[in-house]
């Protein structure tokens, strides 16, 4: 009867009815009985008399299945959706004369938001009317001239000039005329000007919202003289904002579109909004070293918005399939340091109470419930939740030996200690790292105003394809040229054709004729030179070609990928005013990631030892557990003035289904030397007390041991032992600190 301890003891119970204390009292229980109880350690049972089961103030509950998905968390900002923002400007300077809203008002796409004087649009209506007289000047001229030809009374050189300055002046009328409209200045006063030389120039234009939504931001007041590039408005729609979600680094790879997300805002404390991330970054914040999704939060359009830009509050992202599971209240879980185990109960009857110990495999707690992995409980078993952890207490090992459930609870892994080689390693942290030629960016080379955007972060692009529409007055300065160009090379050329059809007669000096030939190659010069241009800041050689040869103007000019990649960047909003050089958007093609590492002054001489074919090993922030390798590609000859390190590049082998995204901080360990095999256990597998290391021995019967060891040189992956250790032996080499923790709790 050694296994079995009966508590009830004549003494004591002698003692309870003289006055005497039964058993040492616990908080929020009579004390607790030494009568009526029994214990049978190794079957796991336990009974209770009707009078100890009163006295202990037992509760039970039913075990429930219970839904759980694994979750991230993360901090959460509100900010303003990308495609329902913009600004407003006009994109000429003036004087503020008008302001027609104030900062929360609510306005429709084209409604005024100012009135500006400009003396640059009063300049630009005169550049409209000039070139219109001259014009019809030149219409009048080549009508005369053609109809003088045609009766053989005027030379084919004076009608040839006359389409040309008739083609250069229609040119100076459409390239004024996209100039007004390029600056919202409405259709119908540019027909006007168009039509009636008479009509009074206009002196102000109205700032129009380019889209519906709220004003967020009015930054004028009247009076205010505004250059052409600042923005005056900022307009947001509120009908629907974006989540920017702040991810942890680890748990980067574990984020994707389509994944639910539940937000909390201290704005609105007692409801949980759903929605589903639509967007991931491709790029981890250079300072906070943080990833990025977003997800879209609706604003109910039959009240005020309630969810505001600018908010913060937390975020659950579901990552994982939802798994219906067997769940006790947290409370009903109970460990003795090794073993977690939830006590079922068997019987309960007028005569007492039984109780089984059923070890149990943890998988989570959500809202107050633990779920439980193995199959051992089920939904219907009635656990014990009050008293659970007195009862609890008369489960306690005198040997570490843990039950099935107990391994699986500490993730648990051993092996037989073997002969191992272990390198000597140069180790250093680095960071992932595309490399310039894999890094673009796009960007306008004249200033102008965004009027479209298209491209989208996480969006994979094709070289060439078209991110964001610009109206720029530059670039139609440069449109107008360019088909003034053309006119008079075309002229120029019609001119060479007929001297050299002349001079085949020597009817016309020699000179005139290289004098033609050196216009017209000049000319051909420009007009290349222009086209060089406009393909430059964004048009497309097609584009391009109908501006030359047909005349036709394009109001706006687009700004495309420059390589093919995926976008992690977007620097601008419709109505933004953008300078020559203002990145637009960055695009990465990752797939030729590196990791850029830093080495320290004394570690560049062990460089030198590292053998080219040697592979290393790099482990990441992002991936835990997963180790990729990687050679040596280059490194850098300078060691830099800041730091005192000498940059490595380490080029990696990563599979198709890892996305390495920039900055993202790694550890490499660079092979320099490999000794002879000896006896070694994987790193993981030492735990320190002090400056003392040991290793967790299985014995044949099942139970661990700790054992101090003498450990030698180790490596990344494995350390030598000297002593305390024989090859074979069975070492734990996961779930340790939990061993660890265990072995503190025996009794």
């Amino acid at each position: 009867m050694s296994s079995v301890r009966y508590l009830a003891v004549g003494l004591l119970a002698a003692s309870c009815l003289v006055g005497q204390p039964c058993a040492r009292a616990h908080e929020g229980h009579e004390p607790l009985p030494t009568k009526g109880v029994l214990v049978d350690a190794e079957r796991g049972s336990l009974a209770l008399s009707p009078t100890a089961h009163r006295a202990l103030m037992i509760e039970t509950a039913d075990v429930t299945g219970h839904a759980i998905d694994t979750r991230i968390m993360a901090y959460a900002r509100l900010i303003p959706a990308r495609n329902r923002h913009a600004f407003a400007a006009t994109g000429i300077g003036g004087r503020v004369a008008v302001i027609h809203v104030r900062a929360g008002d609510v306005v429709a796409a084209g409604q005024r938001l100012a009135t500006l004087e400009s003396l640059s649009l009063e300049t630009i209506q005169l550049e409209l009317l000039t070139a219109r007289a001259e014009h019809e000047l030149a219409a009048r001229s080549f009508e005369r001239i053609q109809a003088l030809a045609e009766a053989q009374a005027a030379a084919i050189r004076d009608r040839s000039e006359a389409r040309s300055r008739l083609e250069q002046t229609q040119g100076a009328v459409d390239v004024a005329a996209a100039k007004l409209r390029s600056i919202d200045l409405p259709e119908d006063v540019v027909a006007t000007l168009l039509a009636d030389a008479d009509r009074p120039l206009t002196s102000t234009v109205e700032i129009l919202s380019p889209i519906a939504g709220t004003i967020m931001h009015v930054d004028i007041t009247v009076g205010d003289v505004v250059p052409a590039n600042e923005h005056l408005f900022e307009v947001v729609d509120l009908t629907e904002v974006w989540a920017e979600i702040s991810i942890l680094e680890r748990d980067v790879n574990a984020v994707a579109v389509g994944q639910q997300v539940e937000l909390t805002l201290p704005a609105w404390p007692n409801e949980r909004l759903t929605s589903t991330i639509h967007t991931t970054g491709m790029m981890l914040d250079p300072q906070t070293k943080l990833g990025t999704a977003w997800t879209a939060v609706v604003n109910p359009a039959d009240r005020p918005a309630r969810f505001l830009p600018g908010m913060t509050g937390q975020a659950q992202i579901v990552s994982g399939t939802s798994v219906e599971l067997a769940a006790v209240p947290a409370e009903a879980l109970v460990t003795n340091g090794i073993e977690k185990f939830v006590l079922l109960e068997e019987a309960a009857t007028e005569r007492g109470y039984e109780y089984r110990k059923q070890n149990v495999v943890v998988d989570g707690m959500d809202a107050g419930m633990v779920t439980l992995r193995d199959g051992s409980v089920f939904p219907g078993d009635r656990v014990v939740t009050k008293g659970s952890h007195e009862l609890g207490g008369f489960f306690v090992s005198g040997v570490l030996r843990l039950s099935p459930e107990a391994e699986a609870n500490m993730g648990l892994r051993t092996e037989p200690a073997a002969l191992h080689a272990v390198d000597e390693v140069l180790e250093f942290d680095g960071m992932v790292d595309v490399p310039p030629g894999a890094r673009t960016v796009a960007a306008a080379q004249v200033e102008g105003r965004i009027t479209r955007m298209l491209g989208r972060i996480g969006q994979q692009v094709a070289e060439g394809e078209v991110l964001a529409e610009v109206s720029s007055l530059a670039a139609l300065d440069i449109q107008l040229q360019l088909i003034q160009a053309a006119a008079q090379r075309r002229l120029a050329d019609e001119s060479l054709t007929r001297l050299k059809e002349l001079d085949a007669s020597q009817s016309v000096p020699r000179k005139r004729v290289w004098e033609a030939q050196t216009a017209a190659l000049s000319l051909a010069e420009r007009v290349e030179a222009l086209s060089r241009t406009l393909r430059g800041v964004g048009f497309s050689a097609a584009e391009v070609d109908r501006v030359a040869t047909r005349g036709e103007v394009l109001p706006t000019l687009v700004i495309r990928a420059p390589a093919a990649g995926t976008v992690v960047r977007l620097d601008a909003v419709v109505g933004q005013v953008i300078q020559p050089n203002d990145a637009v958007a960055e695009i990465h093609d990752s797939r030729h990631a590196w990791v850029r590492g830093h080495l320290t002054e004394n570690e560049v001489g062990r460089l030198h030892s590292h053998d080219p074919a040697d592979v290393a090993r790099v482990r990441f922030v992002a991936l835990p557990g997963q180790v990729f390798t990687g050679v040596v590609a280059r490194r850098g000859n300078v060691i830099d003035a800041r730091d005192r390190t000498l940059p490595v590049w380490v080029e990696i082998n990563v599979p198709p289904s890892r996305v390495l995204q920039h900055n993202m901080l790694a550890r490499v360990s660079l092979p320099i030397g490999t000794a002879a095999p000896a006896l070694a256990v994987p790193v993981a597998a030492v735990v320190r007390q002090g400056v003392q290391p040991y290793l967790f021995i299985r014995d044949v019967d099942g139970s661990f041991r700790r054992r101090p060891v003498v450990l030698g040189r180790g490596d990344d992956r494995l350390v030598t032992v000297t002593a305390g250790l024989a090859a074979g032996e069975i070492v734990a080499v996961a779930g340790v600190a939990d061993l660890q923790t265990a072995s503190a709790s025996i009794r």
